[in-house]
């Protein structure tokens, strides 16, 4: 809403990016918004400083996006360093916004319905300003939790039957 032309989508482990999850969301968010979607894989990386066979934790699939939603450049494999190539043209960009009738959607979105989800926090802003971040478990039981429990006291979220 910001005006944004160029996005860095950061990363996601396997198995997201093996099971078209990055995919998906890389070309929804660049239609949906018009803009380009940067989203690189992770590179391989030693588990230890002595390994001396990398790992592949990305599963690949780095890509570019266009405004309509198209993948413009691919690199599937994460065997070392690699790279992603794809023009991205701005005024290209800017004349769809401006010109296109139904595929320019930011113009038809009603800000003011969803200002409601919005206009409290959900995700703790500075989480690790001044602190590491923690295992699995304590993130899933410090912020994801509450997360949830935040957006089914909210009335966003409904909670599952118990049985």
């Amino acid at each position: 809403m910001n005006g944004a032309e160029v996005v860095y989508r950061g990363p996601l482990p396997a198995p997201f990016a093996q099971n078209d999850t990055f995919e998906i969301t890389n070309r929804a968010r660049a239609l949906e918004n018009n803009f380009y979607v940067l989203a690189p894989s992770f590179a391989t990386y030693y588990l230890h400083a002595d390994s001396e066979a990398p790992i592949d934790a990305g599963g690949g699939q780095s890509m570019i996006v266009d405004y309509r939603g198209a993948v413009i450049g691919r690199q599937r494999s994460v065997s070392g360093s690699g790279f992603v190539a794809g023009v991205i043209d701005i005024e290209a960009l800017r004349h769809h916004r401006q010109a296109a009738q139904a595929s320019n959607w930011l113009k038809d979105v009603r800000a003011e319905l969803a200002q409601l989800i919005y206009e409290q926090p959900i995700y703790p802003k500075n989480l690790y300003l001044n602190r590491r971040p923690g295992k699995h478990a304590e993130y899933k039981r410090d912020v994801i939790d509450m997360q949830v429990r935040l957006m089914q006291q909210r009335g966003i979220w409904k909670a599952p039957r118990t049985s």
